[in-house]
């Protein structure tokens, strides 16, 4: 029962929280500082959540970690190309080939 309790809690905590952010935004002019400082904050939190795990894999950073340069050239390819996919598939294929060459 308390389990039941905690996620019904949880999730009608988020759903008031993310509710009240699209009422708020739907009604109130935001000045254009504050949109294009927005636009920052979906990178940044990708790039604090992935970059970790990159750079030091089970918590060591190493100079033979495969996974540097993959990202490096999956980085070069969504720059080349502006497509998440083939980000993915370079970094994929760059990684695989590190792993099997070395």
């Amino acid at each position: 029962m308390t389990a039941w309790l905690v996620v019904i809690s949880a999730g009608i905590a988020t759903f008031g929280l993310r509710f009240a952010f699209i009422a708020l935004f739907g009604r109130v002019t935001m000045p254009g500082w504050l949109e294009r400082a927005l636009a920052y904050v979906a990178p940044s939190v990708l790039a604090a959540i992935t970059l970790p795990a990159i750079v030091a894999p089970g918590g060591t950073f190493s100079l033979w970690n495969p996974f540097i340069p993959a990202a490096i050239v999956g980085g070069i390819a969504a720059w080349l190309t502006r497509s998440i996919g083939g980000a993915i598939i370079a970094g994929l294929i760059a990684l695989w080939l590190i792993q099997w060459l070395f």
